[in-house]
C-alpha cells in the first residue's frame, strides 16, 4: 500500500499496512499528535512529526526526515533502522521486544530514554548524545551493544555493554567540548596486544572499551564496575598493556589517564612487585666513596636512568636501562674529595624523579 500524503495534527491515530508504509511526497505529524505505525516506513520524501511517533517495524529514509517529537521504538523481533543521511531525533525512547540495528548515524537531541531492548551498531554509526541530552534508564536489558558517542563537555556515563550485560564506562567533564566515543567489543584484549608492563600481572579480562577522541583530554578520570576487590584499569601505550594508579570505591574502580585519538581500556590486576611503595636509598651514607644503590618498587624490565653528580651538577657516574641490567654498587673513587653529592633516579616511562643525598667521608 503507498500513502502519498498525511497530514496529522492534534489527534490519535494508527497507520496499518501488510508490509509497508511508503512516502514520496510528504508526511507531517503535528504537536500534540499520537501516531503508531506497524509497518516499515520508507521515505523518500519528506517526512517531519513535531508529535509521538511509534516505529514498530524499521525505518528506510531515502530523503528528508526531521523528527522534532519523541520517536517511541516499540515492536517486536527486529527494527532495523537506515537512512541515507544522519538521523536527528529530540526524544527517544527504547522499548523494543528485541533488538534495533542502527545501520545510520542518529543523533538524540534532548533526551535518550532505555527501558528495554539492546540497540546494535559498528563504529561507524554509533548512537550520537548531544550535548545537552539526558540519558536515563540503562540497565542490562536495554543498552547498547557497540558505539556511543557523546558531544559537549560534560562528565558523561556511556551506556554500552554486550547485549546481555551493561558495561557501562564513566568519563569525567572533558577539558574542552569534544566528540568523545566509547564502544564495548566483545574481543579478548590481546588481539590488540599480548605485551604488558612490569605493573601488571594479569589482563584477566576477555573484552575492552575502545575510545575515541577528536582533541588531546588530560587529567581525566575514568571509572568501570569492578567485580573483583583487586581489579584494576589497564590503558594500551606504546604497545604495551599499562597500570595507572587507581582507585576502588563501592564496586567502582577509576583511573586517572589522558587521550589523545584512539585509546583503548580494560580490567587485569597489578603485580605484587608493583604495589610496593617505589623507594631509593643509599647504603652505607655516610660512606668512604663505596657504596650500594637500593632500588625499592621497581619492575626487573623497567627502564631508568641513573645520576650521580656534585653540587655544581657536574656528572660523575650516569647509568640508563633496564634495572635488571643495572649495576647497583658504586665507587666514587679516591680522586672524589669529602663532601656532599646527590644521586638521581629518573623512572623513565612514568616520568618520576627520586632524589638522594650522599655524603662522602675519607
Amino acid at each position: 500500500m503507498k500513502t502519498q500524503l498525511l497530514i496529522v495534527s492534534c489527534l490519535m491515530g494508527v497507520l496499518t499496512a501488510q508490509a509497508q508504509f511508503f512516502s514520496s511526497t510528504e508526511v507531517y505529524i503535528g504537536s500534540g499528535a499520537t501516531v503508531a505505525v506497524n509497518a516499515e516506513v520508507i521515505n523518500q520524501g519528506s517526512f517531519k512529526s513535531e508529535g509521538v511517533l511509534h516505529l514498530r517495524k524499521g525505518l528506510n529514509n531515502e530523503g528528508q526526515m526531521a523528527l522534532n517529537g519523541e520517536v517511541i521504538l516499540d515492536g517486536t523481533g527486529t527494527q532495523f533502522m537506515q537512512s541515507a543521511n544522519q538521523l536527528k531525533v529530540a526524544s527517544l525512547l527504547l522499548n523494543q521486544s528485541g533488538k534495533v540495528a542502527l545501520n545510520a548515524p542518529m543523533l538524540v537531541q534532548n533526551r535518550l530514554t532505555f527501558g528495554r531492548g539492546i540497540v546494535e551498531n559498528t563504529e561507524h554509526f554509533a548512537l550520537q548524545i548531544g550535548n545537552t541530552a539526558e540519558v536515563t534508564g540503562a540497565s542490562d536489558r536495554s543498552h547498547v551493544k557497540g558505539y556511543v558517542q557523546k558531544q559537549g563537555e560534560s562528565a558523561f556515563v556511556f551506556p554500552v555493554g554486550d547485549g546481555s550485560k551493561l558495561h557501562a564506562f564513566a568519563m569525567s567533564q572533558p577539558a574542552t567540548y569534544d566528540d568523545i566515543a566509547v564502544g564495548f567489543v566483545s574481543q579478548n584484549p590481546t588481539r590488540l596486544s599480548a605485551n604488558r608492563s612490569h605493573e601488571v600481572a594479569d589482563v584477566t579480562a576477555n573484552n575492552y572499551w575502545a575510545v575515541q577522541s577528536t582533541k588531546r583530554q588530560e587529567g581525566l578520570q575514568v571509572s568501570v564496575v569492578s567485580e573483583q576487590n583487586n581489579d584494576r584499569i589497564l590503558q594500551l601505550r606504546n604497545n604495551e598493556w599499562n597500570l595507572s594508579a587507581s582507585s576502588v570505591d563501592n564496586a567502582l574502580v577509576s583511573t586517572q589517564t589522558v587521550l589523545n585519538g584512539a585509546s583503548y581500556f580494560t580490567i587485569g590486576t597489578q603485580s605484587a612487585e608493583s604495589m610496593e611503595q617505589a623507594d631509593v636509598s643509599v647504603y652505607p651514607n655516610p660512606s668512604t666513596g663505596s657504596f650500594d644503590v637500593r632500588l625499592k618498587g621497581f619492575g626487573a624490565t623497567e627502564s631508568i636512568t641513573l645520576d650521580i653528580t656534585d653540587l655544581n651538577g657536574r656528572s660523575l657516574i650516569k647509568q640508563a636501562g633496564k634495572v635488571r641490567d643495572m649495576t647497583t654498587k658504586h665507587n666514587l673513587g679516591q680522586e672524589v674529595p669529602s663532601g656532599s653529592y646527590f644521586l638521581r633516579v629518573l623512572r623513565t616511562e612514568k616520568n618520576e624523579t627520586f632524589v638522594q643525598k650522599l655524603l662522602i667521608v675519607k
